[in-house]
């Protein structure tokens, strides 16, 4: 199951690239620290970027959204500047602030009394697998995180566990419920039999 979340959309990478570093290097002496940021800001990107999209758009179903989602990521990576062991260590922590900032992004929305969101998620250049994340998008969210770090992302139980700050028997628990939902929701809708 991959997603058409990709960075790929012409100049989204730019306009990332250019928001962050908007952001540091206001006046002119700290061009030092303005290219660094660029270097780091554009290294992330690349190495993390459609993983922290593809997570915000599972939580937020709204491309707009998951794009803000990933700058606020990797500007407040940018900010903070953690000393992380390794690049495992360094996407989980992209991840958990992605899904921290994906929750908060709709807390805001419903009480903004937002519309609902009507994107919709399709597998990249798989048009058969499309009513598969469609009925990924009808789970609770717990659910839904969980399914889609574990399938998508390639995460064990114990990293999503530390992404989402959740116990992993509670992650495994979500994975069997929303297993279980899904099986009943693609059963319901596309008449699946028991093979699923």
């Amino acid at each position: 199951m991959t997603a058409v979340c990709r960075l790929r959309r012409p100049g989204l990478r730019t306009h990332i690239l250019h928001a962050l570093l908007l952001l540091f290097a206001r006046k002119p002496e700290e061009e030092a620290v303005r290219q660094t940021a660029n270097a780091q800001a554009a290294r992330m990107l690349d190495a993390y970027g459609n993983s922290i999209l593809r997570l915000a758009y599972s939580y937020l179903h709204n491309q707009s959204d998951a794009e803000e989602v990933l700058q606020d990521t990797l500007l407040q990576f940018l900010r903070t500047a953690p000393v992380l062991e390794s690049p495992q260590h360094k996407k989980a922590w992209l991840l958990r602030v992605a899904a921290n900032l994906s929750k908060n992004r709709l807390k805001y929305n419903r009480l903004r009394s937002a519309d609902e969101l009507r994107d919709t998620l399709a597998a990249e250049q798989r048009e058969d697998l499309s009513f598969v994340w469609e009925a990924v998008k009808a789970l609770p969210q717990h659910s839904r995180a969980a399914i889609h770090l574990f399938y998508h992302e390639g995460c064990s139980t114990a990293q999503i566990a530390s992404i989402l700050g959740r116990k992993e028997s509670t992650i495994r628990s979500d994975l069997r419920r929303g297993r279980i939902q899904l099986k009943e929701i693609l059963k319901e809708a596309y008449d699946f039999g028991p093979e699923i």
